[in-house]
C-alpha cells in the first residue's frame, strides 16, 4: 500500500517556505517551484512531497522538472 500525499493550501505553502504570494506564482510560472494541482473549480493545492523535495534543493527544481 502506498502512502497518501497531503495537499497543502496556499497559506500553508506560504508559511512553510517563507515566500510571498507573488514570489510563489512567479516561480511556478518560471518552472522553478512545484506547480499546484487543481483540486476543484477555484481550488488548488500543492503536494506536500513536492514542496519537501523543493525545500531540500530549490536551485535544482528546474532540472528536476525537465528530467
Amino acid at each position: 500500500m502506498t502512502a497518501l500525499d497531503r495537499y497543502l493550501k496556499e497559506a500553508e505553502v506560504l508559511q512553510v517556505t517563507s515566500l510571498s504570494h507573488a514570489t510563489i506564482w512567479r516561480e511556478v510560472k518560471a518552472k522553478r517551484f512545484p506547480k499546484p494541482i487543481r483540486i476543484s473549480p477555484g481550488r488548488v493545492g500543492w503536494r506536500a512531497s513536492e514542496i519537501a523535495v523543493w525545500q531540500s534543493a530549490p536551485a535544482d527544481w528546474a532540472t528536476r522538472e525537465a528530467a
